[in-house]
């Protein structure tokens, strides 16, 4: 069995703005010098191979320079020619990306990723000994022994319900395991690491140790695509709580009105990381950085 591309019979392309991605399709008529059953596995694989190759296979040598440069083989149809007595065919192969090309202001023009950012401004609520100006502010990964200042507002030893405010965004990232470099096992290892800690160095909004990665989640979208979704806090009382001193029998220490003597700010130790490394298995790390923070590509860099 013999097969002939005998022409190229149609390219069509569409690009897209945005997570859209882009798709691209061409068409071909094949020419078998025998009949050819479509319903013999085998005779189906010497038409695929000679019209497209197999599914996932890229259109062009990969790269971000090219508008069509991460498109792959993802469905390929093929329709006998009626009266060919099943020797000619059209072949249908469509080829796409979740990539969209960035006429870049300030910036090479390429292939990027989808970023999308969500905002949730939810206070969190808190009890309340002390409100105003602390002696002692709130901090990552504070735990003092000394009392923190401020105004006393508990009285009769109850303290006051508070609603502090209280920031959570969301970061959500496309991860292409075929060309990133990264694969689920170095996506988990690093989600591992990053979750409770505290960032290390400036992070998108925040100074450092001040934002602090709550959840995270791996989810597949398809073929070599997966969404990573990162959840950041950021806590107007830097995640702390005020607590009164006790004594050994748990009961504390109270002035004439009932208000506690002593209160004093604990939290979770978490440590740090450096949140902006999220960015690197991106196509172009200050790229990615950038539509996260202001929401745009046209603003790089």
């Amino acid at each position: 069995m013999a097969i002939t591309v005998q022409n190229v019979t149609m390219n069509g392309v569409q690009l897209n703005a945005g997570g859209a991605g882009s798709s691209f399709t061409v068409t071909k008529r094949l020419v078998s010098d025998t009949p050819i059953d479509l319903k013999v596995a085998a005779d189906v694989a010497t038409l695929k191979t000679a019209a497209f190759g197999d599914p996932l296979d890229p259109l062009v040598t990969g790269t971000n320079a090219s508008d069509v440069g991460r498109m792959r083989l993802r469905t390929t149809s093929i329709v006998p020619v009626p009266g060919s007595a099943s020797k000619v065919f059209d072949v249908v192969g469509k080829y796409d990306q979740l990539y969209t090309w960035m006429d870049i202001s300030g910036g090479a023009a390429a292939l990027a990723l989808p970023v999308e950012v969500e905002f949730d401004a939810t206070p969190r609520s808190v009890i309340m000994y002390r409100t105003g100006t602390f002696t002692t502010s709130p901090t990552a990964d504070l735990n003092t022994t000394t009392d923190i200042g401020g105004t006393k507002v508990d009285y009769a030893m109850k303290p006051v319900p508070a609603l502090i405010p209280q920031m959570r965004v969301r970061v959500s990232l496309i991860l292409d395991v075929a060309t990133s470099g990264m694969t689920l096992v170095s996506a988990y290892d690093r989600i591992a690491t990053a979750t409770g800690k505290w960032n290390s160095s400036s992070f998108l909004h925040w100074a450092t140790n001040t934002v602090y990665l709550e959840t995270a989640n791996i989810s597949a979208i398809r073929d070599e695509y997966y969404r990573v979704t990162y959840n950041f806090v950021w806590d107007f009382w830097k995640a702390c709580e005020q607590v009164p001193k006790t004594d050994v029998n748990g009961l504390a220490a109270n002035d004439s009105n009932g208000s506690a003597i002593t209160v004093t700010w604990k939290s979770q130790v978490r440590g740090t990381y450096d949140h902006n490394l999220i960015f690197n298995d991106q196509p172009n790390a200050t790229l990615a950085k950038q539509i996260a923070l202001e929401g745009s590509f046209l603003t790089y860099p």
